[in-house]
């Protein structure tokens, strides 16, 4: 059955690979990120697909968004929040303008979509919400502390959204991947190229996260895990003494200084 799905950071990475998947199979799709240019050559690879330009963190933008889709009485069957960003380095010596513009995007603008999808989606009957996390979201993260705290923020948030809404035909799914191979990691976004994480673990494909986003959406699963590497991140978390896990996560996390 052909579904509708909203996807937003749909421009690049897993968000892309999300669009062109759920296109292949016949779903209509509704693409959002905030640089025209890149969505408009995104979406030029989707078939069939509407785009939306908002900066989900201007909250008068998301809002004026979120008011045009009720005008059109657009409620998708499935919202995959795949937009984020990432900060590494020490908290406190960060520029909050960044810090702060991330947070909002990672915790607040998905809360807002989570809220509006959930409450529409209760009543009409039906829908599904998967949310973007990751392996770190189980672990305090130095130097990528602001980052790893709010992808804790969107896995409790999905998970315990998911349980009340259960009885409302609505779910709500979470995706834990680990390192994705896409420019999230690169200088001016996450930073993470100089770091031990990168070299040390493999990462995965973002075709590989897209697949686990809709399985996830399809079986209506709460939490998913994707690949080995997560699945032991997230496994040794609870098991590990805090002051080894903290010490461990800050040579993984820690940027070196590049040889000249």
């Amino acid at each position: 059955m052909t579904k509708t799905m909203l996807i937003t950071g749909a421009s690049e990475g897993i968000g892309l690979e999300t669009a062109r998947a759920a296109a292949a199979r016949g779903d209509r799709v509704l693409m959002v990120a905030r640089d025209r240019a890149k969505l408009d050559a995104a979406a030029s690879t989707v078939p069939g697909a509407e785009i939306a330009v908002v900066d989900l963190a201007d909250h008068a933008a998301l809002e004026a968004f979120l008011g045009t889709l009720d005008d059109r009485g657009y409620c998708p069957d499935v919202l995959v929040n795949n937009a984020g960003q990432g900060l590494s380095g020490t908290f406190v010596t960060g520029e909050w303008s960044k810090i702060g513009t991330m947070l909002g995007v990672n915790m607040v603008a998905l809360a807002r979509l989570s809220h509006w999808a959930a409450n529409r989606m209760t009543q009409r009957g039906w829908g599904a919400i998967v949310n973007l996390s990751a392996a770190v979201a189980t672990r305090p993260t130095p130097h990528f502390a602001a980052y790893a705290a709010s992808k804790a923020f969107v896995s409790n948030l999905s998970q315990a959204l998911d349980s009340e809404l259960q009885g409302n035909g609505v779910s709500v799914s979470v995706i834990h991947p680990p390192a994705v191979r896409t420019r999230f990691a690169d200088a001016g976004k996450a930073d993470l190229m100089s770091t031990l994480v990168l070299r040390l673990f493999p990462s995965v494909s973002p075709a590989t996260v897209a697949r686990a986003i809709l399985r996830a959406a399809d079986r209506r699963r709460r939490s998913v895990i994707v690949g080995p590497v997560a699945a032991i991140v997230m496994a040794t978390a609870p098991i590990m003494p805090r002051p080894l896990d903290l010490a461990f996560m800050t040579l993984l996390f820690k940027r070196r200084r590049m040889a000249a």
